[in-house]
Parts: C-alpha cells; structure tokens; sequence
C-alpha cells in the first residue's frame, strides 16, 4: 500500500500511504511503538554516523548475536553499509562536494555544463559505488558533477508516521536545497522513493502547492541530454531487460519512456517489462512478521523474470534499491541499476 498506484489511478486518488502515516501518529500518541519502529525511523540519522566506519559496523551488524538482536526486534536481511564509504570513494574520483560558496562562482552560461546530485540514505550508505558510476557517466558526456552534503529526507520518519519530526526535516531540507536552486544548476536523485518524496509528501506536510526546487530523477535529467548521449560512440549494442520501481512508475508516469529513449540514444535496446510490486516495499519486507507475505508477492510476477537460471545479471536493469534488494535475497544476485548499464557501455 506504499506505492502511491492508489493515488494515482483511484478514481477519487485516495492516498493510502499519507492517510496511513497520519493514522500510525495519531494512534501512537495513546499506544507504544515497537522498537522496530524507532529503527526504521532513525534509518538516516543512524546510517549517517555508520557509514563512516563500514567495515567495523558490518562485522558488527552480521554477527550471530546481533543478528538475533535484529530478528528479536522484528527486523530481518537488514543490508550491509557499502565497504567503502561514499567519502572515500568521491575523494578517490576527484568528485568536489557542492558548497554553498559555489553560489557565487557560477555564471549562467556554465549551469547548462553542470549537474549536482543530491545523496539519499540508500545509495549513499547501502551502494556508494551506485553514486559514484553515475558522477563517472556525467564526467563521461561533458558535464561537471558536484555532490551535496547528506542531508536527512525523512521518507523513514514518514512512512512509520513520526510526522512531527518529518516536518522538522523537511522544513530544514526545503531551505537548503531551495538555496541550491537558486544557483541555476539542475539537482538530480537517484532513488525513486527519495526523489518523489519531495513531490508528494513535502508539499502536503508543508501545506504548499508545489515545492520551489526541483529534483529530477536520472532518467528525466538524462533525457534532456540526447544530443550528448548521441555524441557518445559504445563499441557494442545489446539489449536490455528493464523492471521499473511502482513509486517510479506510478508518480512520474512517462519515467519509464525516458529510459527507453536514453537508451536508444546509445544506440541499445531496452524491453519494459510488466511486473507489480517486488514484494520489499521500503521496510515492509524487512519486517518479520511480513517476510512470507513479502516472498509471496515476489513470486506473483518478479520471480519469472528475476530466477537465478535466467543468466540476466548484466542484462536485467532495475531502478529501485528495495527491488534489487528483493532480487538479491531470493535470487543471489543483485540487478543493475540503468546507471550502471549506461556508464559500463562508455
């Protein structure tokens, strides 16, 4: 009930995750939560301090006691913080980190060469590598590539319904990436549920219409630059098989057609094909009690396509990290992201 599809395609666009998350505030302020709760709502706050010492916390974390510590919480297959640190990694490609200084040394004539992205808790923590292929792919087709800080998004605060602290970050994170806009430079996210977090529910929890800035996802972003792409010569064609995120495809409907036309641009080929939702769903297959029903919908229609005899580990794309997630824990191997395929063919 996570994806937005009712709220999108209802006839009357009930909101069943906004009404959810006010219903979860409100009964929680008489009943306790589960611990399980907290975890997931300190998802970025937490992951922000681990992720400087990956190593460290992932022997910790997949050791047999904490691993029965997590279970006993109603937590299960909690992912590995990524062995390098997204720090670590950007120093190592040069890739500068955008400061607000910046501000002042842009002309308007370079925006149209530059690119920012914005970090988000799952790729920056979970797949820091993921971050650093797209900057690689940027740098690739002219343009120059800064990072922001990490900032809190507060999609985990939202989806459990802490939506007193969720406006606290909101009303922090809309200031500055208000401030990065003015700079004329596009932002660009990674992972769909982040991005659209900024569409949807920020909006709603600051009473706006719409939000001054704007952040795109890579393949909106990336469709803006075909002529570059164009320009771009791979050595070999091939073709892809492509499974989109349901927020992805539910709150930015033409998302999809973007990639086939990035893709095409490369001169390869990429099939959309038709699945519902992986069965994840954010935290909601993390949680023990729902692991059974998680796998169950996994097979409805994702387990056709993903099975581990398929041989489709460089071939089958998939945007979103609860679905790769997904993928991996039934599969044994983990999908591409479509930024992945694109900078790999360069």
């Amino acid at each position: 009930l996570a994806c937005k599809a009712c709220s999108t395609q209802c006839p009357i666009h009930v909101d069943v995750p906004s009404f959810r998350s006010r219903f979860l505030q409100l009964y929680h302020t008489r009943y306790a939560r589960p611990i399980k709760d907290y975890m997931v709502g300190s998802t970025e706050k937490a992951g922000q301090i681990m992720s400087q010492f990956p190593r460290v916390v992932n022997r910790v974390l997949n050791s047999t006691f904490s691993q029965k510590l997590i279970q006993s919480m109603g937590m299960v297959d909690v992912p590995s913080f990524s062995p390098l640190s997204l720090a670590d990694l950007q120093k190592e490609e040069n890739i500068p980190t955008w400061n607000f200084k910046h501000k002042r040394s842009v002309s308007k004539e370079s925006t149209s060469d530059q690119v920012i992205l914005v970090q988000d808790a799952f790729t920056s923590f979970y797949e820091a590598g993921l971050m650093i292929e797209f900057s690689c792919l940027l740098k690739k087709i002219g343009l120059e590539v800064f990072l922001t800080p990490f900032y809190e998004n507060g999609k985990p605060l939202h989806v459990k319904g802490f939506l007193k602290e969720f406006h606290k970050v909101a009303v922090k994170q809309e200031s500055r990436l208000n401030e990065i806009h003015n700079s004329g430079i596009p932002m660009v996210g990674i992972e769909p549920s982040i991005v659209l977090t900024y569409r949807d529910e920020y909006p709603e929890i600051l009473m706006k219409e719409k939000m001054e800035f704007t952040v795109m996802l890579p393949q909106e972003f990336l469709s803006q630059q075909l002529e570059r792409l164009k320009a771009v010569k791979p050595q070999n064609s091939q073709s892809y098989s492509f499974l989109g995120h349901c927020m992805e495809k539910t709150g930015a409907s033409n998302s999809q057609n973007q990639w086939i036309d990035v893709f095409q641009a490369l001169g390869q080929d990429l099939q959309l094909l038709e699945v519902g939702c992986c069965g994840m769903a954010g935290t909601y297959g993390h949680e023990l009690e729902h692991l059974e029903e998680s796998k169950g919908i996994y097979e409805m229609s994702w387990k056709t396509h993903c099975k581990e005899n398929n041989h489709q580990e460089q071939t089958l794309l998939v945007s979103g990290f609860s679905c790769r997630s997904q993928v991996q824990r039934f599969e044994n191997f983990r999908p591409l992201h479509p930024l992945q395929a694109l900078n790999r063919l360069i």
